[in-house]
């Protein structure tokens, strides 16, 4: 009650603020919602930053475990053993049924790493920086290179040997 009491006396006794009162409360309350906003912005920017590293790191992944499970049943592919790296690759490959199966690797005009298999076409990498493929004796090797963040790239090589070239 005695508070109460103090804040009505205060609050009659009140003509309002002077203009410098007034200046100087949208000042600190500028000054503040500056501090507390730069620091939200920082912390979105190095939030986009991470989330961009991470999914390119994942469409590497995705394209070198897709690619090395094709691989793994290759009999046949489209490479020329001992020549330099290209940008598309077909590999051929007969399941235990008896069917004949082809998965054709290119990057697209919008730098996607696509795979079609049997005309089914999956997306396994965006913005693609450069990728090839080559072969050396049974070594295939899968060389891909994707945009991270602000200018950076993340990049992988795969090594797998083939079973049973024809």
């Amino acid at each position: 009650m005695k508070l109460f009491n103090l804040v009505k006396r205060i609050a009659k006794r009140s003509d309002g603020f002077t203009l410098v009162e007034a200046l100087i409360a949208v000042g600190i309350l500028t000054l503040g919602l500056g501090l507390v906003g730069s620091t939200v912005f920082q912390s979105l920017a190095v939030e986009r930053f991470w989330r961009d590293d991470v999914i390119a790191t994942k469409e590497l992944r995705h394209a070198d475990s897709r690619f090395a499970g094709d691989a793994l049943y290759t009999e046949a592919t489209s490479l020329v053993d001992g020549a330099a790296a290209v940008n598309t690759v077909n590999l051929t490959w007969t399941d235990t049924g008896g069917v004949s199966h082809t998965a054709v690797y290119s990057v697209t005009g919008d730098n996607r790493l696509v795979r079609d298999l049997g005309g089914m076409q999956s997306t396994l990498a965006r913005d693609v920086v450069q990728t090839g493929f080559s072969l050396n004796g049974r070594l295939l090797t899968f060389d891909l290179e994707v945009e991270a963040d602000q200018g950076t790239t993340k990049t992988s090589s795969l090594q797998t040997y083939l079973r049973a070239l024809q």
